[in-house]
């Protein structure tokens, strides 16, 4: 038997390609690095017997720069990081971390209680509680047939 390993999606040519010019023109102290705006925080999202819990890291913003909002059994988060100005702090050999806005929505079931729905920011990391419907399961009854 063989072992093949698993690509979860085609490679080409011009990815490998991409990847070694990546790695030779900017990954080097003396190149600037091109800065990527666009981001998004990383969010886990966990299921107990009463809640749902989103927590989302979002490293450098304050509870003030993050916006959450829930319509219609959405809920988004968005916020900005702004970018640090080169000329007052000097100039970027290398840049990895990403600035500019950012938006998140999700899908939420029908179970959450969007009106109970809480949240608290410490430290660079959102936590966000979506407290479920307490679950009514149907009432049975016998019928008695005449």
């Amino acid at each position: 038997m063989t072992l093949i390993k698993w690509t979860p999606r085609p490679t080409s040519i011009f990815d490998d390609m991409n990847k070694m010019i990546s790695n030779v023109y900017e990954n080097d102290w003396n190149f600037p690095v091109r800065s990527k705006t666009n981001w998004s925080p990383e969010v886990d999202v966990k299921e107990s017997d009463n809640f749902f819990t989103l927590t989302a890291d979002i490293p450098g913003l304050t509870k003030k720069d993050v916006n959450l909002n829930v319509s219609d059994n959405v809920l988004s988060i968005s916020g900005e990081r702004k970018v640090e100005d080169e000329k007052e702090s000097g100039n970027f050999h290398y840049r990895e971390r990403r600035y500019g806005s950012f938006s998140r929505t999700f899908n939420l079931p029908e179970t959450v209680k969007e009106e109970d729905i809480s949240a608290s920011f410490k430290n660079g990391i959102l936590i966000v509680e979506l407290p479920k419907h307490e679950v009514a399961l149907p009432k049975e009854r016998e019928i008695k047939i005449n």
